[in-house]
């Protein structure tokens, strides 16, 4: 089975991606979209790895037959021309996948055949097939892809992490709250529960809104005692609800959570002593995003 036949037969067995059932991937997926995940099967559809390598195999064989032989000149150029044309591919391919320095191998080594005419010969072909061959390996082996487990790819693609109660109430902390899931996905365990103190201070400055508690520039210990001050005093204000001894138990409870929080984690987090384990983050995770939809149902930005 020649080169040729063997890339035909393998396409066959691969899906096109130019219809409207394409996966979710631009090509190549760094260029567009850097933080979008790839899987490993739309990887192979979309990139077609085995049409560069078989052609990249295909140069190397033609290049061996760039010689006189007693079929005469024609024959040779022929070849030549058969050579050229898959340096042309090549290009096309590596162009396609964002390999810029081969690409650029290709076409220049493109235009040196042209310029030689009838010149050529096997060891001009053989040695550029071997030197395009090492830039092609040597500038796939510097993109690196990072992979996540099954268990993780939902944490990274969650649109709505702490759910549509919260992002309503505290739209503010969406952007740390789908960070922190990120973050966890990817195994950065001090880096989710940074994100996470950060959606917790969004809920604290909210909290201290509802209260009339300044806390602006004000460190989460003073505002805290700020808020479980006013919490203490609800029984005393003539304009309190009717339902102001649940209040005063919900946001107590909030109150003191806050501080457990603070002690706990936040002020390690801040000031760079804290390094959390996987495990950690993902009890964090869990616990911050109950306490937000708690939250959620009392208070809101």
């Amino acid at each position: 089975m020649t080169a040729t036949e063997e890339v035909q037969l393998t396409e066959a067995f691969v899906p096109e991606v130019s219809d409207g059932n394409a996966p979710p991937v631009c090509l190549p997926p760094w260029r567009e979209n850097p933080y979008r995940l790839v899987s490993l099967l739309d990887l192979m559809k979309v990139f077609h790895a085995h049409e560069l390598l078989a052609s990249v195999r295909s140069l190397g064989n033609i290049a061996d037959l760039c010689y006189e032989s007693k079929d005469g000149p024609g024959y040779r150029l022929a070849q030549v021309k058969n050579f050229s044309n898959e340096l042309d591919r090549i290009h096309k391919l590596c162009e396609g996948l964002d390999l810029q320095m081969s690409a650029l191998h290709a076409s220049q080594m493109k235009d040196q055949i042209e310029q030689f005419g009838t010149a050529v010969d096997t060891k001009i072909t053989q040695r550029m097939a071997a030197m395009l061959a090492v830039t092609i390996e040597n500038e796939l082996s510097l993109r690196a892809f990072f992979a996540v487990s099954p268990d993780k790819t939902k944490f990274y693609n969650e649109p709505d992490p702490f759910g549509s109660a919260v992002s309503t109430a505290f739209p503010s902390a969406s952007f740390d709250a789908t960070e922190a899931n990120r973050c966890y996905a990817l195994s950065r365990s001090t880096a989710c529960v940074f994100h996470l103190m950060r959606v917790l201070e969004i809920g604290l400055t909210v909290f201290a809104t509802r209260f009339n508690v300044p806390s602006s520039h004000t460190n989460w210990h003073n505002i805290i005692e700020g808020i479980e001050k006013a919490v203490r005093d609800m029984p005393n204000d003539p304009q309190r609800s009717p339902d102001w001894k649940d209040q005063q138990e919900f946001f107590s409870q909030a109150a003191s959570y806050f501080m457990i929080v603070k002690d706990a984690w936040r002020n390690y987090t801040a000031h760079m002593r804290g390094k959390y384990t996987e495990e950690e983050a993902e009890t964090m995770l869990i616990n911050v995003r109950g306490f937000m939809q708690k939250l959620a149902t009392r208070l809101h930005e």
